[in-house]
């Protein structure tokens, strides 16, 4: 049931209010004290807030300000026994629903009432579902560069304009798109993700814009195009630098015009989509060998991001490590508190070529193949190397000796940098006695200065 507040000095107005709604089975509460009335919403949740305007002590103005910064989210309905337009627009600009006079025909009062809790309803769903998805794609970081990203994320979410984010492979360039579509205020509207590298070079007309049956061999079915699917959303054009020079002058068109024409179509369909592009590669470089565009490179970006690599992003890593640990250990039902410093060191020695994508897969292992309470030096080691000597298995030609021989040199070899350089802190890491390392390092020509 819903719960509905009604505020007037008016106690008769109050009396026909309540009954009127409380017949159409909604929860009534009145005040006819404004300064009460604010300790009512205070500590109540109402669906919906009917108020007067002119009441003494505090007018229905003030009160209305106080409830916006109380609770935003609450509808309010400013009813008013004395007309006035400048009253209503005032009014409406602070945040009221709607502005209604007194005596209005019932029907009216009730569709508003009814409407003003549906979008109550409809924000609060959105506000769920935005919520989930943040949490699904969180972004982590407290280096200098992820918070810049994080502060102009906050900043152009709220604009139209098209933004270019670069990035290396993994660095989470899909994750900074979604980010700005979620915190816009295209965020109840659809985001369409197309990764230009996947799209034959004959299908992409009929990807990005649609086709009617019947319009070429094989368009056995009508389709819907990227664009129309993101009207009044985002599109997020994966990997754009892979476009050819075709398409990169039919995008540019869409992007000039707004307009999309489906394939065998006689009419021209306007799209409003705010587009979000991203790419590995050097578009500038690409536009001065000719290989893309630069009319569109210029339409694309308006603003630019660039995602830090995870190797310059050091203060992250165990932020990020701890997280992908808490996700897969829920969902592999496994309780792992945290990891051994000698584990986290080893995480740490990385480069990390494949970017925070390949530090997830590397945790996900773990994971997997931990029975202990704490991921240990050794699961990492596994798990960091197990697809490196496997490729190196089906390639081995050699003997089993020389096998073994290249991964302990490796080995010995992490361990020395994870050491610092130190042969006795790295010879208890390996468990092995200091003589038995230097020995090793003499046959394996390692530095044993």
């Amino acid at each position: 049931m819903y719960s509905i507040l009604a505020v007037d000095d008016d106690t008769h107005f109050l009396d026909i209010v309540s009954g009127l709604l409380q017949h159409r089975k909604y929860r009534v509460e009145t005040s006819n004290n404004p300064t009460a009335a604010i300790e009512l919403i205070d500590r109540n949740n109402y669906d919906c807030i009917l108020l007067d305007v002119k009441m003494p002590g505090i007018d229905g103005i003030s009160l209305l300000d106080q409830i916006i910064r109380l609770k935003p989210h609450v509808p309010v309905i400013m009813i008013s026994g004395q007309s006035s337009l400048a009253i209503a627009v005032k009014a409406i600009k602070i945040g009221a629903y709607d502005f209604l006079e007194k005596g209005v025909e019932t029907d009216r009062l009730l569709v508003t009432v009814q409407n003003a809790i549906a979008k109550k309803s409809w924000q609060e769903e959105k506000h769920t579902l935005l919520d989930e998805l943040q949490k699904q794609f969180q972004m982590i970081g407290e280096s200098e560069g992820m918070q810049s990203i994080f502060h102009q994320i906050k900043t152009i979410a709220p604009t139209d304009a098209k933004v270019l984010i670069y990035g290396e492979t993994g660095t989470g360039k899909e994750l900074v798109a979604r980010a700005i579509h979620f915190n816009s205020n295209r965020a109840g509207k659809p985001y369409i993700k197309v990764n230009c590298a996947a799209i034959p070079e004959t299908l992409i007309e009929s990807i990005f814009f649609g086709h009617v049956k019947g319009s070429f061999s094989g368009a056995y079915m009508h389709q819907t195009g990227k664009f129309e699917l993101a009207h009044n959303g985002t599109l997020f054009l994966d990997e754009i630098a892979e476009l050819n020079l075709q398409a990169q002058a039919k995008l540019l068109r869409v992007l000039q015009d707004g307009e999309i024409e489906k394939i065998g179509a006689t009419q021209i369909q306007t799209v409003d989509v705010r587009i979000i592009a991203a790419t590995n590669q050097n578009l500038a470089g690409r536009v001065a060998n000719g290989t893309f565009r630069e009319d569109l490179f210029h339409r694309l970006r308006v603003i630019e991001l660039e995602i830090p690599p995870l190797r310059a992003r050091q203060l992250d890593i165990p932020l990020l490590a701890d997280f992908f640990r808490m996700r897969f250990s829920e969902k592999y039902n496994k309780r792992i508190t945290g990891f051994s410093p000698q584990a986290m060191n080893l995480i740490m020695s990385e480069k990390w070529p494949g970017n925070v994508r390949a530090l997830e897969n590397l945790i996900e292992k773990a994971v997997i193949f931990t029975k202990a309470l704490t991921i240990d030096q050794e699961t990492i080691f596994t798990a960091l190397y197990s697809d490196a000597r496997d490729d190196q298995l089906r390639s081995q030609t050699g003997s089993l000796k020389e096998f073994l021989e290249q991964n302990e040199k490796e080995f010995i070899e992490k361990n020395l940098v994870l050491a610092k350089g130190k042969k006795q802190i790295a010879a208890e890491m390996m468990e092995i006695d200091r003589a038995t390392l230097w020995k090793k390092m003499r046959k394996y020509k390692l530095d044993n200065s």
